[in-house]
């Protein structure tokens, strides 16, 4: 169970609007495992929270704000959360597990992704070009890009973990002087990953049409026992270590084309567990359905083939990250077009 099926699942079961300090203490009753987490400790220990009860009293406000499943009621102090409709009938198909939903009952659920998948489907070829038109990436980001791609089956050979590493460099990830994202010591970050070595190999033979809710714990903790970035967010710094590792499961995510397009903001707050859930949400709602789409898929392929061609489609999730840049990349070249 997820923190955001707990709540969901504390909400059904009041059948009447909670606010964030009720949700709080209900959790701290009824799913302890959700109380003085890793992150609440470390959110403690960096000031960004008062005390455990304060840093999970966050958590469930960050929760209700982003996820489309609660409606907040702002005209009371403190707000009032409940279930939207939706995801009320959902609570009533599945209690009182809330076990995560099959096909069938996803289709219930409207994501707001749904639009954007559409989008991207109809427009490929549209957005394909435009991404190799702009020529906006080379040099040495391809290079340690293929490098680390290429050497991915040794995930603990110094070789690939030098390669993943140059690549984040490389991508913008650690920024020199004061201000902007740092990486952490190589020496951390290898550190991190060797830690975590078997489950990385056994997420190497995972295919993301198939994927369950163990496969997704897994890969939640490869997620969260990733440390590569200095900076307080990890969640683009994480993915695009990941796909270095799992290019068939997990994209490469970023502010300025993946978050900004899907979520229509690029700032999220720095909490690993919220984190993960904006990550495997965009995942499961909008790169899986478009990577699973059968003429995608076949398109995709065929532009993998032609690597000279096209050097960036290394994996049917990269050319979907691709296609997100190359609409952006359009829509700005129409603006200047006019």
């Amino acid at each position: 169970m997820t923190f955001s099926e707990a709540t969901r699942k504390i909400l059904f079961s009041a059948g009447t609007p909670l606010t964030p300090q009720e949700i709080r203490e209900r959790i701290k009753e009824s799913y302890p495992e959700f109380y003085g987490t890793k992150t609440h400790l470390r959110n403690v220990e960096m000031g960004y929270a008062k005390n455990l009860d304060h840093s999970l009293l966050a958590q469930v406000y960050s929760l209700v704000r982003i996820s489309k499943s609660f409606y907040c009621d702002k005209k009371f102090k403190p707000m009032r959360i409940s279930l939207r409709a939706e995801d009320r009938l959902l609570s009533q198909q599945t209690s009182p597990s809330l076990q995560a939903p099959n096909r069938k009952e996803r289709a219930v659920m409207m994501t707001s992704y749904e639009e954007k998948v559409k989008e991207i489907l109809v427009m490929a070829d549209e957005y394909h070009k435009a991404y190799y038109e702009a020529k906006t990436f080379g040099g040495p980001s391809l290079y340690f890009h293929q490098r680390a791609l290429d050497t991915r089956q040794t995930p603990d050979s110094l070789t690939n973990l030098e390669y993943v590493y140059a690549t984040l460099a490389s991508w913008g990830m650690h920024k020199m002087g004061p201000k902007g994202a740092k990486m952490q010591y190589f020496e951390t970050y290898r550190h991190s990953i060797l830690c975590m070595i078997e489950k990385i190999k056994e997420a190497q033979k995972f295919d993301i049409r198939d994927m369950n809710e163990h496969k997704w714990v897994l890969i939640k903790e490869i997620f969260q026992g990733i440390n590569v970035m200095a900076s307080s967010i990890s969640l683009v710094g994480n993915s695009k270590v990941m796909h270095h590792m799992l290019p068939n499961i997990v994209p490469p995510i970023d502010h300025e084309y993946t978050l900004d397009y899907l979520r229509g903001n690029k700032n999220i707050k720095a909490d690993l567990d919220d984190e993960w859930q904006i990550m495997k949400g965009i995942i499961s709602d909008f790169f899986i359905p478009v990577a699973s789409d059968n003429d995608f898929e076949k398109k995709a392929l065929n532009w993998m083939e032609k690597k000279n061609e096209y050097p960036w489609d290394t994996s049917i999730l990269k050319v979907v990250d691709n296609l997100v840049i190359g609409r952006k990349k359009e829509i700005k070249r129409k603006s200047w077009d006019r």
